[in-house]
């Protein structure tokens, strides 16, 4: 499938163009390209390598609250926060 093309062969990118449509010429492409391209390429990395150990910088770490504080009437999210009262609604 991928045999060699022997010298002297045409391929079918050489094959001749119209005269309305010349080759373009191409600017070379300058160090900074290959820089920046290279420094992006190992930000997403690094970002996908700490995505996924769950790790997130400046994050303390959290402390565990027990659950008779969280459930006690005026708690965070406590069941009489949620089913207390006119909700409004359809």
């Amino acid at each position: 499938m991928n045999d060699p093309i022997a010298p002297g062969t045409a391929s079918p990118n050489d094959a001749p163009r119209p005269p309305d449509r010349p080759p373009l010429p191409r600017a070379p492409r300058s160090k900074a390209v290959y820089f920046w391209a290279a420094l992006s390429g190992l930000i997403v990395v690094a970002y996908g390598v700490t995505a996924f150990a769950g790790w997130e910088p400046g994050a303390p770490t959290r402390d565990e609250i027990p659950g008779s504080v969280r459930a006690s009437p005026g708690g965070y999210r406590s069941y009489q926060y949620w089913h207390r009262g006119y909700h409004g609604g359809k």
